[in-house]
């Protein structure tokens, strides 16, 4: 049925003689008479000067008309004539991506001249919801020293730009950073699997999915109120890249960073960053092959990246301190004969190729097609970085090999009548993760007091391997009728994903102190974890027979009426449909017959969930109304807004995790008190391969589950003074209406309450229910959590090259469960509670709440003469820092459902309601309380999720650029600086981390319930120095040469 119905779609598709993200931009209007009566038939041509490009549409009877599928930038012109009338003529203006420009002249018949048409720039007057456009001009006078998606997004005031491991993460109204959808030329070019912090295809490398010399344009959307617009809750990132044009233009740069061009760490001891080493080299080549017709862009780039992780051993707040952390890797080669590397610099490693082709033909005054070509080959080693709460040795980190092809075809077809716009695109995408160095050791993980110690294989890597296909095909069709626009169009995904992932296939064994795994000490195993190939005797890759197929497929279609409803008023209206579909999983027999009566039979609900079939196919509906009120026909006061259904496209992981996890395919053990197995091929493994046996983790998605649904609600508006100020008030909220939460099904019921004042319920996580199975989480959907953000933005554009904006921003987001992880099991884990994971609970503040936020932007442009030219450019944010919680330290487990126990803290109204191992540490545990003002609040309480937060930062970037022109050709050198507050003073531009993930833990548990004793840890919540990447309290900065010439 499910192939019927996918054939029915393509057929579908042929019909419309055949874009989700828009590639392009419009112009509309009326033309009237001077008595006020359209002109039907006037001829109206709008042209590309740079092409050459002739866009020729006629006024319908009302004397409406619209031209549509333009490319964004210009300049252009406009000319609109009839017969025994003057002309109407403007040129040198400029369209932005999605922009609808209007002109609605009055011609008359007399030699009367026109009045002049005034466009107001640097703002769409005729969008609904909230978004932000860059264009080339802005994106090189920003600051950017990363050369990513991110130096530009960070100008959307609703975002939050996070750097991790794999790059920038980027969340978009409160929302988590998986629930955006990034488009390039139209095609969806997200990750769609869901792995990439970035959200970009190859981005757990950290590279950036394209060059950014390749793009043209950008937006950032939030609200988009109209139905062509879909995948996301959060945001969609829209890219356009470059074409050439009839004037032939050539561009060689190069890019580097070193340890010269770095600060100190003035916090510590005032040192360099060890010898590194980034360099970027790119050429770009544009032109006509035939003048007006048809057109090609060529861009390379070369990365190659060597950037050290510092380290400063002498803040470590572990047990063994800062000289034996530092020999503990001695030892461990003593003991076991591995060498588990070096602490720091561990260097994160970045090599990557890109190509980027495109070729534009004009096939005619009513046909404009394009094809696209990208490639990228990335590797990366991301290494593991020590700060004071984890020491981390560097091999066997991650190491990653990533290869994208895409082919992207567009097609527009303009007629007076009606606008068509095709897009077909295919994308190839193949990861292989591995332990670096080819390392085959266990991984190892260690407390040490109020730190952790990590080492051997990379727990997640020892069988890793993503191979993704994905086929998109979107159609618009646009009918123009009076003051109707109507829009039917369609957008379809398919995609196919082989996955083999078995996680800890080396070993994970978990210790309680660092001698006690140094002396092989059973006892002193908190728990051992392991999976492994039901299927095959093979390790690592070679497992294939176990790799998980997931084939997926969404059909979408939609309709939209936008209504111009006087020349000043728009109106939109549109229903969008998408249908999901999913493949069958493997069934576990054993598992639907025995233990889903065993787990009913505990009282578990499993709401129809068994290990088959697939997520129920159904139809979701969303519905979308906005509005465009130019008040006073000036595009100079606009009021605007709207409310609709957003459908997020669900990350295929953590469906994909019901694939893999069936328990026949991947087995897995959890053991205790056994001695440690430096051998891979001789790890403990219950249920040998090709037995018929059963084990491991059982993912289960209750069959009627439905993809994340987000109901915004936006209003907007936007002032524009004579003297060219420009007022913007932005604000959003963001109701969830269907979005995850999570259950293990293999945890019994408490098995007792603590004493004491507090009273919390404990478990015993050794008693599964079924212990032929580890966790079994089951994922189910909730429509508890919300969102809001509110922005207040001022800019002027100075006619002496100053151009000037200021944004003030905040956001507050609440949610149940933030699914930082990947899998399933994670996000049910690694939620913090009061009274257990699978307890009731409410809502609480979300990992990605925005808080406080202001960014400035400052740019300056000199031209000294005609061959010389200076820009200064400066950014400035200024944020508050991430929210966290207050959790015990794991040492005895106090909630115990979990080897990751995550029990927010009880706040004791006195000294007598709780127990410390050394009582002489009451009065500063009493001072750490009273000394902060949540805590205090929370006397005889419990603490709530992520109710404070990190510090305040202040950073600014500087972009500095320097032309030297001759003729048409031009020298540029740039230089680039992040953090320049640091380079000004050393004491400023500082960023930091407090605690640990997210948690700040005062109190250690040392003894469990029912009497738990615990232990005070000073220094806990204590803001630690950032000293990580580009976001890092160091300056850092780069040079740049570049030779353009046409």
């Amino acid at each position: 049925m499910k192939k019927l119905i996918l054939l029915t779609t393509l057929l579908l598709n042929a019909y419309f003689a055949v874009a989700q993200g828009s590639t392009y931009s419009s112009i509309g209007g009326r033309v009237l008479d001077d008595q006020g009566l359209p002109l039907t038939g006037s001829n109206v041509v709008v042209k590309h000067i740079p092409t050459g490009s002739v866009y020729g549409v006629i006024t319908d009877e009302e004397g409406y008309f619209r031209a549509s599928g333009l490319r964004p930038g210009g300049p252009y012109s406009i000319e609109i004539t009839y017969t025994g009338f003057e002309t109407f003529k403007k040129e040198g203006f400029f369209l932005q991506l999605g922009q609808t420009e209007r002109f609605n002249p009055t011609l008359s018949s007399s030699l009367t001249e026109l009045d002049e048409i005034i466009i107001t720039g640097g703002y769409n007057s005729n969008k609904t919801g909230n978004e932000v456009y860059v264009d080339r001009e802005k994106i090189d006078a920003l600051p950017q020293v990363s050369r990513s998606l991110a130096d530009f997004v960070r100008t959307t005031p609703f975002a939050q730009i996070g750097e991790g491991s794999d790059g920038y993460a980027i969340s978009i109204a409160g929302q988590n950073n998986r629930y955006n959808t990034i488009y390039i030329d139209g095609a969806v070019n997200n990750d769609i699997f869901g792995l990439a912090g970035s959200g970009t295809n190859g981005g757990q490398t950290g590279v950036n999915p394209i060059s950014i010399d390749a793009i043209e344009s950008f937006q950032v959307q939030v609200s988009p109120f109209d139905v062509k617009i879909g995948g996301f809750a959060g945001g969609a990132v829209n890219a356009v890249t470059r074409s050439g044009s009839n004037e032939l233009e050539a561009s060689v740069y190069f890019y580097s960073k070193n340890e010269n061009l770095s600060g100190k760490d003035s916090w510590a001891n005032n040192e360099k960053l060890a010898n590194f080493s980034n360099q970027l080299l790119g050429v770009r080549l544009g032109g006509a092959i035939v003048p007006n017709k048809l057109f090609y862009f060529v861009n390379y780039e070369r990365q190659d990246d060597e950037t050290p992780n510092p380290w400063d051993a002498t803040g470590y707040t572990g047990d063994l301190g800062s000289s034996g952390i530092q020999s503990f890797g001695q030892q461990v080669q003593a003991a076991y004969g591995f060498d588990p590397g070096t602490l720091f610099p561990n260097p994160t490693i970045l090599e990557s190729d890109k190509i980027n082709i495109k070729l534009d033909w004009n096939a005619g005054e009513n046909d404009k097609l394009s094809l696209g070509f990208r490639y990228l080959d990335a590797y990366n080693i991301e290494a593991r970085t020590s700060s004071d709460f984890g020491a981390a040795f560097y091999n066997g980190s991650e190491e990653f090999n990533s290869k994208t092809t895409n082919v992207t075809f567009n097609w527009v077809h303009q007629t007076s009548k009606l606008n068509n716009t095709m897009n077909v695109s295919v994308n190839t995408i193949r990861d292989d993760r591995d332990p670096s160095g080819d390392i085959r050791f266990p991984t190892v993980n260690i407390d040490d007091g109020q730190a952790s110690i990590s080492l051997g294989a990379e727990a997640f890597s020892t069988a890793n391997l993503l191979n993704q296909d994905v086929i998109t095909i979107t159609n618009n069709l646009e009918l123009y009728s009076g003051k109707h626009t109507f829009t039917i169009g369609t957008h379809n995904e398919f995609y196919s994903s082989t996955n083999l992932f078995i996680r800890q296939n080396y070993g994970q064994y978990e210790y309680l102190n660092p001698q006690g795994f140094l002396n092989n000490d059973p006892n002193a195993l908190d728990i051992y974890f392991r999976s492994y190939s039901l299927l095959t005797e093979q390790l690592g890759d070679d497992a294939l027979e176990s790799a998980a197929v997931t084939d997926y497929a969404q059909i979408g279609f939609y309709v939209q009426d936008d209504y111009q409803l006087s020349s000043d008023f728009k109106f939109s209206a549109g229903l969008r449909l998408d249908i999901p579909f999913w493949s069958d999983r493997n069934p576990n027999s054993d598992f639907n017959t025995r233990t889903i009566p065993l787990l009913e039979a505990a009282g578990k609900n499993l709401r129809g969930a068994s290990v088959e079939g697939s997520i129920d196919t159904r139809l979701y509906l969303s519905p979308r109304v906005g509005f465009n009120w130019d008040i006073n026909g000036d595009k100079k006061t606009i009021l605007r807004g709207g409310i609709g259904v957003f459908l997020s496209r669900m990350p295929i992981v953590w469906n994909a995790g019901s694939y893999n996890n069936t328990g026949v395919t991947v087995g897995g053990d959890v053991q205790f008190g056994i001695p440690f197995e430096p051998n891979i091929e001789n790890q403990p493994q219950n249920v040998p391969a090709g037995t018929g046996g059963t084990s491991g983790q059982i993912d289960l998605f209750v069959p009627d589950f439905k993809m994340p649904q987000r109901l915004k609600y936006a209003i907007g508006f936007d002032k524009v003074l004579d003297s060219g100020w420009k007022f913007t008030f932005d604000g959003l909220f963001t109701d969830n209406l269907q979005g995850f939460a999570y259950e293990n099904l293999n945890i019994g019921n408490a098995i007792g309450r603590l004493n004491g004042a507090d009273n919390r319920p404990y478990y015993n996580r050794r008693a599964t229910l079924d212990p032929t199975y580890d966790r079994i989480p089951l994922v189910f959907n909730t429509s508890e959590g919300y969102s809001y953000n509110l922005g207040l933005q001022i800019a002027k554009d100075f006619n002496n090259g100053l151009d000037f904006s200021a944004t003030y921003s905040f956001g507050d987001s609440f949610i149940l469960y933030d699914q930082t992880s990947s899998q399933n099991s994670s996000n049910w884990r690694g939620q913090p509670t009061v009274n257990g994971k699978n307890a009731p609970k409410p809502v609480g503040r979300s990992f990605f709440s925005q808080g406080h936020r202001v960014i400035g932007n400052l740019s300056y442009e000199i031209k000294w003469n005609n061959n010389l030219r200076t820009q200064l450019g400066l950014f400035y944010t200024g944020s508050e820092g991430a929210p966290f919680s207050y959790t015990y330290r794991d040492g005895a487990d106090l909630l115990n459902d979990d080897s990751r126990d995550n029990a927010l803290i009880y706040v004791p109204a006195n000294e007598n309601e709780i127990t410390l191992e050394d009582p002489s540490n009451s009065s500063a545990l009493n001072s750490f309380i009273e000394n902060n003002d949540y805590l205090q609040s929370r006397r005889g309480d419990y603490v709530e999720k992520n109710m404070t937060r990190g510090p305040w930062t202040d950073i600014v970037d500087l972009r500095f650029v320097q032309d030297l022109i001759v003729s048409k050709n031009k020298l540029q050198f740039t230089f680039d600086i992040f953090n320049f507050t640091n380079l000004v003073n050393s004491d400023w531009g500082r960023t930091y981390n407090v605690g640990r993930f997210g948690f700040a833990q005062p109190l250690r548990t040392v003894t469990a319930g029912p009497d738990p004793v615990f232990r005070w840890q000073d220094g806990s919540d204590e803001p630690r120095v950032r000293d990580f990447g580009l976001s890092g309290s160091r300056w850092r900065a780069q040079i740049g040469i570049r030779y353009t010439f046409k």
